[in-house]
């Protein structure tokens, strides 16, 4: 559809200014771009399943390039095999999807738009593509401006009955996959705090960071940072490379026991040591863990010290969104399939107190829509049932979106829609007014 009406096509600038013209608006072109397309989602579904869905997204959708990695098999059987039992790859060099979207979109417009003639028997089609652009332009804002996070809460329980731990209501929600270091202060009244982006800190995989600031009297250095660990207690017989934090109380020391990160970055824990550099020359060691236990605690428990006569604290956590307004589960409902134990559907009632006691549901493609976020429903807990920890009390997990782009994909299908309905309208006027038509009715 992107070159329809080549044939037709108005005139064009000539010499090479001509030539990139013709070469935007080609069918040629946008059949490569297409089939770039297929390889890139082939070889991205075939990444996602050893390396995890987020590498894969970052790898194949959101970069300009890459090399990929196609393993050779034939009959299930790897060929060339290497000692692990892999078989030989292929490494092929492709664009990633931000310019072969940007080049689809170009294409779209001069070959779909400018180079077709603007004729009343066209403008069906030319609607279409403009339903086309609505939707490539509302992935790149979404790709590019949208975030999104997860936020867990437990049933509102009876009075006298709420556990101050856990989380019944909450303003805000963390992020998938991202981490920040923050440093806080409290004066009593207000709380100051100032946060250090992941980006900043992976100078710390094999090295150190420093940071500091003119108005703070002592620097903090992240160095040992592991994208998954556990801290863990030193035992006479557990030897081990990383630093020993010691107990303060007498007690065994800590330390943080690197793991081998799981192909979901979302499951994977990061931690990292920190030592402070007060202007007075005192040092203190400790250890950040970036462990998220919402709904169950919602207490964070940072790394504090004293500086300058103050009291501070560093915490590593995932990246914390705030919301406009709150949410408050009131009560989770699940159905399951006869004689299992498998949710055959699931739904939260949640309510939001800044407009009294309006009850909304939330379920499977329904979400609630407030504000320019969205808040689905993905899981419930605990799912350990038949276990003495198992629910009720239930809670559920949301994901949160902010994405402008939120509704421009169904307003796409509308225009398109509208584009193709306006195409055969116009096409069987033209039939049934031909000769052709007229001799079949006298037929």
């Amino acid at each position: 559809m992107t070159a329809t009406g080549a044939s037709k096509a108005k005139k064009g600038p000539t010499g090479i200014g001509g030539f990139v013209y013709r070469t935007l608006g080609s069918m040629k072109l946008a059949v490569t771009l297409f089939v770039l397309l297929g390889l890139l989602t082939w070889l991205g579904t075939l990444a996602q399943i050893e390396d995890g869905l987020w590498k894969a997204q970052k790898e194949y959708f959101e970069s300009w390039f890459l090399i990929a990695d196609l393993e050779l098999s034939w009959w299930g059987q790897p060929v060339l095999p290497d000692e692990d039992g892999r078989g030989f790859s292929l490494r092929i060099p492709l664009p990633g999807a931000y310019p072969v979207m940007a080049l689809l979109f170009l294409n779209l417009m001069v070959g779909g738009m400018l180079r077709m003639k603007w004729r009343m028997r066209n403008v069906g089609v030319l609607v279409v593509h403009v339903g086309i652009a609505l939707l490539l332009v509302a992935g790149f804002v979404k790709m590019e401006f949208s975030y999104s996070g997860s936020l867990a809460l437990f049933e509102a329980p009876a009075e006298g009955e709420r556990d101050t731990s856990r989380v019944y209501e909450s303003a805000t929600f963390v992020s998938f996959h991202d981490y920040e270091l923050a440093l806080t202060r409290d004066n009593g009244d207000s709380v100051i705090e100032r946060v250090v982006p992941e980006s900043e800190l992976l100078g710390a995989v094999g090295g150190t960071v420093t940071l500091g600031a003119e108005d703070l009297p002592f620097k903090v250095q992240v160095h040992h940072w592991m994208e998954r660990c556990v801290p863990q207690a030193k035992g006479p017989m557990l030897r081990t490379t990383a630093p020993i934090i010691d107990d303060p109380a007498g007690g065994p020391g800590v330390f943080l026991r690197q793991l081998t990160p799981l192909p979901e970055r979302s499951a994977n824990v990061a931690g990292a040591y920190v030592t402070v550099l007060t202007a007075a020359g005192e040092r203190f060691d400790g250890i950040v863990y970036g462990e998220d236990r919402r709904p169950y605690r919602q207490h964070r428990y940072p790394f504090t010290f004293q500086a300058g006569g103050e009291r501070w604290a560093l915490d590593l956590r995932r990246v914390l969104y705030d919301l406009p307004f709150h949410v408050r589960l009131q009560r989770f409902e699940k159905r399951d399939h006869p004689g299992t134990l498998t949710a055959a559907d699931y739904r939260s009632f949640v309510e939001i107190p800044e407009e009294g006691d309006r009850e909304v549901q939330i379920y499977m493609n329904t979400p609630l829509r407030k504000d320019g976020f969205v808040m689905y429903q993905t899981s419930w807990g605990p799912q350990n049932q038949g276990q003495p920890s198992g629910g009720p009390p239930w809670f559920s997990v949301f994901e949160v979106a902010e994405n402008p782009s939120d509704k421009w994909p169904e307003y796409a299908c509308w225009v398109i829609a509208a584009g193709l309905m306006i195409h055969f309208t116009l096409k069987l006027r033209r039939f049934l007014g031909s000769s052709v038509h007229q001799s079949l009715a006298q037929g």
